[in-house]
């Protein structure tokens, strides 16, 4: 940002284009290279350099999820997530971050002093300048009702905490009121960010899962986003507005409804994106990734295409986003913290991003950037505890070698950061449980990064054991010579802080020399080994672990 009132450059930048020719990451793994000449492989992979397709999708960095608004600027665990989103920024890719409770009392932007509606911008002005410093855009969800507008006090989610207050709501108990609140907060925001910026490049997402964030429900929601979209389009009628943001299990209600809702010329309202909610499963012990009957697609990918279907039986043309998704929204399944959930992650958004049958996702926002949220007790421990939903540990305020250290779940979106600009053709994986891949080229055919993962539905396979794996790679662009094959990995072993921390005894506030030892821990490494292609072809054989993800870098 060039300054209060001025436009806004390079935000979201990293989400155009592959990571390229940038610098690869990470340090030597110990140990020697798992590639072998010994054994008989129980997998093929053969990619075929020469048969390219589209071009990559990188609709997994377009948004992450964050908590509630306050956390960018504090969090009662003494470190905020500005440094996070600068690292998810920065070795993710994410472009954008979506919370919750931009309008909450503790955020403090309404009010009504003598009864005359007061707007007092400075803490969302310092929530949305951290956010852009990090490199990113706000994805901008209105929520929820400030208590001097809400028709009833009472009305509070008890299941939400934010910032030790649960927040209003409830309906504003005057419509008009809060369709001029609405068009206030879009003329501030363009005043100080630029309508070029906010109209062109921002989105605007009317609640999060009225289901049971919003006291009228889901009867009520097309009330709310009809008279919030008038508000912010009194701001700017070219604005990017969408919903419902309903959790998975009523997404195909109201996905629908909202559509068939915004069609009716007698409605008149604007609807760019229909967004839903979805998580690999609800039960706190394993990840039931796949839906039933179907044990070679994940229920992920499963509900993607339900949703896709009914946007297409209502003929909507807008965008479809998903602003919440994860193996899980249990608190508490270890499997989040550990290699589980790398290889869930890698499979579904290759899966989707894939899809023969839908279109993937405008945006896939993971929930959480990081440990540091309030909406559900995360507990005392600094590290990890056995199951909170970030990708980032909260760290301990007085150990700064603590901050922000990755689970292997941010290792695997570092990974699929570093894939290619073009898909060729990859054959011999599974869709179901066991290894599959994808292959992509650089634009410049400098080198190319295949993608290797090894997930079993349920999270209880174990992750000690491994398939062996051949990888043959044909009509190579790089001519004749020994190439450098580099190969990345994020398992049990790798790139794993959780192993290192149960190894430790898994303290709950790991001393300063314990947290060293994590931070090394969760940092990417790789093998580097020489292969002399034959007839413009190679071979690589190494085995692939359970519940992990490769990825291999091919160049001269």
């Amino acid at each position: 940002m060039t300054g209060a009132g001025g436009a806004i450059s390079g935000a979201g930048g990293a989400m155009t284009g592959a990571a390229g020719a940038a610098p690869l990451p990470g340090a030597a793994c110990s140990g020697t290279s798992p590639i072998t000449t010994t054994g008989t492989a129980a997998t093929h992979l053969v990619v075929d350099a020469g048969q390219k397709g589209q071009a990559w999708n990188r609709f997994y960095e377009k948004v992450v999820a964050a908590d509630h608004a306050n956390t960018v600027l504090t969090t009662a665990y003494g470190r905020n997530i500005q440094a996070a989103l600068k690292k998810g920024h920065d070795q993710a890719g994410f472009g954008y971050v979506r919370f919750h409770g931009i309008l909450d009392d503790d955020v403090g932007v309404y009010s009504e002093p003598g009864g005359v509606p007061t707007y007092t911008w400075t803490k969302l002005d310092q929530i949305y300048d951290a956010i852009i410093a990090a490199g990113m855009r706000p994805f901008v969800e209105i929520s929820f009702m400030p208590k001097a507008l809400a028709s009833d006090q009472t009305k509070v989610q008890t299941l939400l905490w934010y910032n030790n207050q649960s927040p209003n709501i409830s309906p504003p108990r005057d419509w008009t009121v809060w369709q001029t609140f609405m068009q206030n907060l879009v003329q501030h925001l363009e005043s100080r960010y630029g309508a070029a910026e906010v109209r062109n490049n921002w989105y605007f997402e009317i609640w999060n899962e009225s289901s049971w964030m919003y006291s009228a429900g889901n009867a009520g929601y097309n009330q709310l986003y009809q008279n919030t979209v008038q508000g912010l389009l009194k701001g700017d009628p070219m604005l990017k507005v969408g919903g419902p943001a309903e959790s998975q299990g009523g997404s195909t209600f109201m996905v629908d409804s909202i559509i068939k809702f915004a069609k009716t010329a007698s409605n008149n309202v604007k609807l760019d994106f229909v967004s839903y909610h979805t998580y690999g499963q609800s039960n706190a012990t394993t990840l039931a990734l796949a839906s039933p009957g179907a044990a070679a697609n994940s229920a992920t990918f499963d509900f993607h295409n339900t949703i896709m279907n009914i946007v297409k039986a209502d003929a909507f043309t807008g965008s479809v986003f998903v602003t919440e998704w994860g193996p899980t929204y249990s608190l508490g399944n270890v499997q989040s913290d550990n290699e589980v959930a790398a290889s869930y992650i890698a499979k579904v958004i290759h899966l989707l991003g894939t899809n023969p049958t839908s279109a993937p996702p405008a945006g896939f926002s993971y929930w959480a950037i990081s440990d540091l949220y309030e909406e559900n007790d995360t507990g005392t421990n600094t590290a990890f505890r056995g199951g909170n939903f970030g990708l980032m540990l909260k760290g301990d305020p007085q150990i700064a070698t603590s901050f922000d250290v990755a689970k292997p779940a941010f290792n695997a979106f570092r990974l699929l950061h570093l894939m290619g600009d073009v898909q060729v053709s990859t054959t011999g994986g599974t869709t179901g449980n066991g290894v599959n891949a994808a292959a992509t080229l650089l634009g410049d055919n400098s080198a190319l990064r295949i993608l290797v993962y090894n997930h079993t539905d349920g999270g209880t396979a174990s992750p000690t054991d491994s398939t062996l794996v051949n990888l043959t790679v044909n009509n190579l662009p790089f001519g004749t010579g020994p190439l450098h094959v580099r190969q990345y990995i994020v398992d049990h072993t790798h790139a794993n802080a959780y192993t290192t921390w149960v190894g430790q005894g898994s303290p709950a506030k790991p001393t300063a020399a314990q947290w060293t030892a994590l931070s090394a821990a969760s940092d990417l490494c790789s093998f580097d080994t020489t292969v002399t292609p034959t007839a413009n072809s190679l071979s690589v054989m190494f085995p692939q672990s359970n519940y992990s993800v490769s990825l291999l870098v091919i160049s001269r």
